[in-house]
């Protein structure tokens, strides 16, 4: 993403090599993506919660699909920056089949969890 045209002619710093407007961006970006994931990270932690505490008072078909709101939430904007590694997250985050699945992301035949 780039400034508009009348923008860039007046940045001072753009004959330097900076470029403050895009380092904010990207500044901005990588942040959004540390929330989305740590709002997964809460999701997932008040799943295993649930499943840990017997009598829980709380739903768990609205946990698992608030943790697969978020797992979307987090593919979507990765895909979007062109972060195509998705492979990696169910990993990283541990996330559950059953969550994955209500992602729309199915396990192969024959595939663990």
């Amino acid at each position: 993403m780039r400034p508009p045209r009348s923008l860039a002619r007046r940045n001072v710093n753009t004959d330097k090599g900076f470029d403050a407007f895009g380092y904010e961006i990207m500044q901005e970006t990588a942040s959004a993506l540390g929330r989305i994931g740590r709002r997964l990270e809460e999701a997932l932690e008040a799943l295993r919660r649930h499943d840990a505490t017997p009598g829980s008072n709380r739903d768990r078909d609205e946990l698992v699909q608030e943790a697969a709101d978020r797992a979307w939430v987090l593919f979507i904007q990765r895909d979007y920056l062109g972060l195509k590694t998705d492979h990696h997250l169910r990993s990283t985050y541990d996330i559950p089949q059953e969550v994955m699945a209500r992602v729309g992301v199915f396990a192969k035949p024959g595939s663990e969890k």
